[in-house]
């Protein structure tokens, strides 16, 4: 490869990105389903030098059995940070897989992934930071406080991972973050200004009595960006709220944001043609024609970042939708 390419993977509800640079391979979260073992084959993929697991919620963690028992991926490093409070099957299931791999096919298990990581991640040409959580956050975990009191859900410490390429930061993929998780971010960083932003929690509430809308409007007048991506699954949860888009749009007005299955907030009936804006990747909603942007494609060079679908096809596919939400707050 000559330059990086980054996919947003459309796995429903949950999050997964995969980043295929010139000298390796690092994925980001990892939730249960077919998208990623068949991308993966599809990319002739056979070796994964980072794994980084935003924090242990099921649509995050869930597909990592399934991957280290897939005897055609080698998997070298898996970073994650420990949570004592989770006690659920897929928890155990996972602990059980990483326990496994680690004596059977000496796959390097560390329990942390926080900012003192960046640095040890970078696999070519793309520079891969950890932005939050910090150690001393971290040590304290779940159900912990932070020092101005606040009691640390996971998702108050759902690592942060940054992506830059030369002088320019390409994308944030923001994990679960909450609204107690950005004001301890901003403690130690500012500059979060990026192109592309995978939005927290599938573009769901930041947290109890956080007002969604003014968190959207901090995050984006923060971020910049000119891509805003929302994770999703069409039928579940109905995300991302109307408030977070809302704020998104009022802070970013000319950000392009793009779901990856049609929510049916935004439209209740399916299209009946096939879609044509979308790439040939593997998507969880291609059966039954759900995707609104699928998985899409980020391709990064010294000349800028190009993504697919692109920005004039996806806007061309929803104008057939009066309820979309990346229209509805545009003024």
């Amino acid at each position: 490869m000559e330059f990086p390419e980054l996919f947003i993977l459309d796995v429903g509800h949950g999050n997964c990105a995969l980043l295929r640079d010139t000298e390796g391979v690092v994925l980001i979260d990892c939730p249960p389903g077919s998208v990623l073992p068949e991308l993966l084959g599809y990319l002739g993929i056979t070796e994964i030098a980072h794994v980084l697991i935003s924090h242990a919620d099921q649509d995050h963690i869930a597909g990592i059995p399934q991957l280290l028992l897939n005897k055609s991926i080698k998997v070298n490093n898996i970073y994650l940070n420990s949570d004592w409070l989770r006690n659920t099957d897929v928890w155990k299931d996972v602990r059980t897989a990483l326990g496994d791999a680690r004596k059977r096919s000496e796959v390097n298990i560390e329990a942390q992934l926080t900012t003192s990581i960046t640095g040890r991640l970078n696999v070519g040409q793309v520079s891969v930071e950890v932005l939050a959580p910090v150690p001393e956050l971290a040590l304290e975990g779940v159900g912990g406080k932070d020092l101005a009191g606040r009691t640390l859900g996971a998702n108050s410490i759902s690592a942060v991972v940054s992506l830059g390429y030369n002088t320019r930061r390409v994308a944030i993929l923001a994990g679960d973050l909450d609204q107690t998780g950005l004001d301890n971010l901003l403690k130690e960083t500012e500059n979060l200004q990026a192109e592309i932003l995978v939005f927290p929690h599938h573009g769901g509430r930041p947290g109890a009595g956080v007002d969604s809308k003014a968190f959207a409007q901090q995050l984006c007048n923060l971020v910049q960006p000119r891509l805003v991506i929302f994770s999703i699954d069409r039928s579940l949860h109905k995300n991302p709220k109307d408030e977070i888009v809302e704020g998104v749009l009022s802070a970013v007005p000319e950000a392009h944001v793009i779901c990856t299955q049609l929510s049916e907030k935004c439209a209740l009936n399916l299209p009946n043609g096939d879609p044509i804006h979308l790439n040939s990747l593997s998507a969880k909603g291609r059966t039954g024609k759900k995707c609104c942007g699928g998985t899409i494609l980020i391709k990064v060079d010294k000349t800028g970042t190009v993504y697919i679908p692109s920005a004039d096809s996806h806007q061309e596919f929803v104008t057939q939708f009066p309820n979309a939400l990346c229209r509805k707050f545009l003024h």
